[in-house]
């Protein structure tokens, strides 16, 4: 039954809710098409069921409408954070200046993240008791903080040379993606950070069916990920029928990411008509 408007805004918890459908409302649905006699889903066991339907809300999520979050952390003295249990990949990085706006940090790949290997007196590399070799970090930004250096404009033959502080002026970061963390130069210690990063919502292995939610503008997209992926590999489904369901499946995928795409030509217009960019 639905929420009262008094139930609905005196919960805070419920608060845009209705742009979403649960995980147990579309496994619901599945389940009852795998028991039509008509249907190739049928005798398709439950478990195989949710695994694709995960499986496609990952897929969904990274394609057609990654699900941003937002948090702020305070770099340490040692320069890095680590990243997010629920990450899966960063939009921005940005420092918090003295008047609490946002400016985005420069992503820095020159930035060493390398593993050092440590070697005898005669460079060979040393092993510990099982085998593996011994690692450490030396000359990497763990170990060293990168520093930023700033360059100000040389007036050289009537023209001013480019200032290269703009391309990192708030600061420098890099994602170590192997150890699970945020590497920051020297200039961002002690300073609130946001980052700016998406996930798949699947992130604990424990939520309940109806804990997980997805976009219904991604509802029919999975529901039909969810049928092509369970009778693709069954022998008794024709191959037309699985070349059709795959149809369906990116037609749907398409029209979401259009609808997702939140495309505005008002915005173009007003865009085209600053006289201020340059084209």
């Amino acid at each position: 039954m639905a929420d009262t408007p008094e139930q609905y805004y005196g919960d805070e918890n419920k608060w845009g809710n209705y742009q979403f459908t649960s995980l147990k409302e579309i496994m619901d649905q599945m389940l009852l098409e795998a028991t039509d006699d008509d249907s190739y889903l049928k005798n398709t066991k439950r478990s195989k069921i949710l695994m694709h339907a995960k499986q496609g809300i990952k897929k969904l999520t990274k394609e057609a409408a990654k699900n941003y979050l937002a948090i702020e952390m305070t770099v340490s003295q040692d320069l890095f954070l680590p990243l997010p249990q629920d990450y899966s990949d960063y939009e921005m990085i940005c420092v918090v200046t003295p008047d609490f706006k946002l400016m985005p940090l420069n992503i820095n790949r020159n930035m060493s993240l390398s593993i050092g290997y440590l070697q005898d007196n005669d460079g060979q590399i040393l092993f510990d008791e099982d085998g593996l070799i011994l690692t450490s970090d030396s000359s990497n930004a763990y170990a060293k903080p990168f520093k930023k250096y700033d360059f100000c404009d040389d007036y050289r033959g009537g023209q001013f040379e480019t200032d290269t502080s703009q391309l990192s002026r708030w600061g420098e970061v890099n994602i170590d993606e192997n150890r699970g963390t945020m590497v920051f130069s020297s200039n961002l210690m002690e300073r609130e950070i946001v980052l700016i990063y998406s996930s798949d919502g699947l992130q604990m292995e424990k939520l309940l069916e109806q804990e997980i939610t997805i976009h219904k503008d991604l509802e029919e997209p999975l529901k039909d990920w969810i049928y092509f992926a369970c009778i693709e590999r069954k022998r008794g489904v024709p191959d037309s029928e699985k070349n059709r369901a795959l149809r369906r499946y990116k037609t749907t995928l398409h029209k979401a990411k259009i609808h997702r795409s939140n495309f505005d030509l008002n915005e173009v217009v007003k865009v085209m008509r600053s006289s201020s960019k340059m084209l």
